[in-house]
């Protein structure tokens, strides 16, 4: 009676190993290429968030300043006055510009919103560098 038990149960254990899906090597290889990429994407997605909240913040900053000059805008003499409205909205205009270039990266690829985020980050850098230029001026 034990052996045939032993016979029955190694029996099972071979008809269940003969009906069990093996992988081959490639679809397990394929899968882990896939997971990897998967989880390059990710983080992709999560460094290009990161970045697009950052800039996000220096324009928002930069408005902040604007806001301010318009500000003194309105203290300031005609001619003053003129001049710096004037330079407000050519800062506001690029702003504006840099958020809706920024905008356009959501949908592309690694090296696409990278090639967007240096584009956005060098205006940026250049239009803060203006403003602190106009700021100075008034100062002096």
């Amino acid at each position: 009676m034990k052996t045939k038990l032993i016979l029955v149960a190694a029996m099972a254990g071979l008809l269940f190993n003969c009906q069990s899906e093996k992988k081959t090597t490639a679809e397990t290889r394929t899968e882990a290429v896939e997971e990897a990429a998967d989880k390059a994407a990710r983080e992709m997605k999560v460094e290009a968030a990161e970045a697009k909240a950052a800039l996000a913040r220096r324009l928002d900053l930069l408005d902040a300043e604007i806001d301010s000059l318009e500000a003194r805008a309105k203290k300031a003499s005609a001619k003053s006055k003129a001049k710096l409205n004037a330079e407000a909205k050519e800062l506001r205009a690029e702003a504006a510009r840099l958020r809706g270039r920024m905008s356009t990266w959501d949908d592309q690829m690694a090296s696409g919103w990278r090639t967007v985020k240096n584009e956005v980050e060098e205006g940026l850098a250049k239009t803060e560098s203006a403003m602190k230029k106009l700021v100075a001026d008034i100062k002096d």
